[in-house]
């Protein structure tokens, strides 16, 4: 049996079961003590309170029951003809006639001064007795063992009727639970059996035990994830797709350019080696990516002068400056930080870059280091306020605010934060007063 709903019922009411029995059981003993113990109260005080009205009775009164019946009008009834057992629950007889029907001990006891009560075979039932001496005679109160006999049975099935009815109850209640149980569970797999199959499920509901309610809302959380992944990879599949595809056409349409004799080898070769270069940018950016995410890139922590690595930057992209027409200006002194010198210098050249890019011609790049500290400026367009917390986003800001050349892929802004996170640091934009945006990395130092 698989089901867990079935399992659940099954433990439930096997659980009810096994209490019902146990009460049962208990129940039964319990009962049987009490109703005994409450029947020879009830004939004890019974037996003494007639021995005290046959001690008040008028002396000769008494002295004619010594062996016989009671004289007519008698208060305590009389014993039956020929000093047999008592017909009656309650009976005044004498020794001879008491000694025929209770145990010699009682007897004794009652020759004695004292009193007897138990239980005893009387006219051929168990009856529960008690017997008190007043004035020579034996005052006998009687009354049947009901949990010995017939009366206890018809009880004991009344009780077990009960228990069934118990049972039964117990048996709805137990699928009710082990369908209410189970019911988010159901949902849950539905849910996840459509996430299995691509699609984007509605979110499960929240309305079972506190626990079902805290894996529902993570299942929750993960199918929106899940599908963000998703989309995320349709966008990196498209954004890849074109950004190979664009090259590999220009290129090989200047190679059918050279073999048809159209295109001047020496043109064709500067455009295939400028168009390989994107390439060859898309795919380190692509690997870096994925070595960061698999944390197997290697990241060293070593003194590094931020001052200095921002020096190299500038001379590394100042022929691309040139090219563009933009001024890269380098701001600040000594600013040491704790990082890795070549992973900071391709951090900054990725931003400086970008900053280049999106600059109009005749405008300024500035970069200021600090300690453990570096910002990156430009008068370019700015972001879009809305696009600000997706910054760093693969392929969110491939063409800001649809300015600028469209030759990046869209993963250098992905590479700064994965890069600087990676170090210990942080990375964040903002838009300038005037115009453009500034981006800052932190990065621990200890100055």
């Amino acid at each position: 049996m698989r089901s867990l709903r079935a399992r659940l019922f099954l433990a439930i009411l096997g659980t009810v079961l096994v209490a019902v029995g146990a009460s049962l059981a208990l129940g039964v003993v319990l009962t049987r003590s009490a109703v005994r113990d409450t029947i020879r109260a009830d004939v004890e005080a019974q037996a003494e309170s007639f021995a005290v009205q046959l001690r008040r009775l008028p002396s000769p009164s008494a002295q004619g029951l010594r062996g016989g019946p009671a004289p007519p009008g008698s208060p305590l009834g009389a014993p039956p003809a020929g000093g047999g057992g008592p017909e009656r629950p309650v009976a005044v007889l004498s020794f001879r006639a008491a000694a025929e029907v209770l145990p010699a001990s009682a007897i004794a006891s009652l020759r004695s001064g004292g009193a007897a009560e138990g239980t005893a075979e009387i006219d051929g039932r168990d009856q529960i007795y008690a017997a008190r001496r007043a004035r020579g005679a034996v005052v006998l109160v009687t009354r049947p063992d009901v949990v010995s006999g017939d009366d206890f049975s018809r009880y004991l099935s009344a009780l077990l009727i009960a228990s069934g009815a118990a049972a039964l109850l117990a048996a709805a209640v137990a699928a009710l639970l082990a369908r209410r149980l189970t019911q988010p569970l159901r949902r849950l797999g539905g849910a996840a059996g459509e996430l299995a199959a691509g699609q984007s499920p509605e979110p499960v509901p929240l309305e079972g035990t506190q626990e079902l309610d805290d894996l529902a809302a993570a299942f929750n959380a993960m199918a929106a994830q899940l599908s963000l992944a998703r989309d995320a990879e349709r966008a990196v599949l498209l954004s890849v797709s074109h950004d190979l595809r664009t090259p590999l056409t220009s290129i090989r349409g200047y190679a059918e350019g050279i073999e048809d004799g159209t295109v001047e080898p020496r043109q064709a070769a500067a455009v295939v080696a400028r168009e390989a270069g994107r390439l060859e940018r898309l795919v380190g950016d692509l690997l870096a990516l994925a070595r960061l995410r698999q944390g197997v890139l290697e990241v060293r922590h070593e003194p590094v002068d931020l001052a200095a690595v921002a020096r190299e930057a500038e001379e590394r992209l100042r022929p691309r400056a040139l090219e563009a027409g933009v001024e890269v200006r380098i701001e600040g002194g000594p600013a040491p930080a704790t990082a890795d010198h070549g992973r900071v210098l391709q951090i900054l050249s990725n931003l400086v870059d970008n900053a280049i890019r999106v600059s109009p011609e005749g405008g300024e790049v500035t970069i200021a280091a600090a300690p453990g500290e570096l910002r990156v400026a430009d008068r370019g367009p700015g972001i879009p306020e809305s696009d600000l917390a997706h910054a760093f986003e693969r392929f969110h800001l491939r063409a800001r605010a649809g300015s600028g050349p469209s030759e990046g892929a869209g993963l250098g802004l992905a590479i700064v934060r994965e890069l600087t996170e990676a170090m210990g640091g942080s990375a964040a934009v903002e838009n300038r007063p005037g115009g453009g945006a500034q981006f800052t990395v932190r990065l621990p130092s200890k100055a």
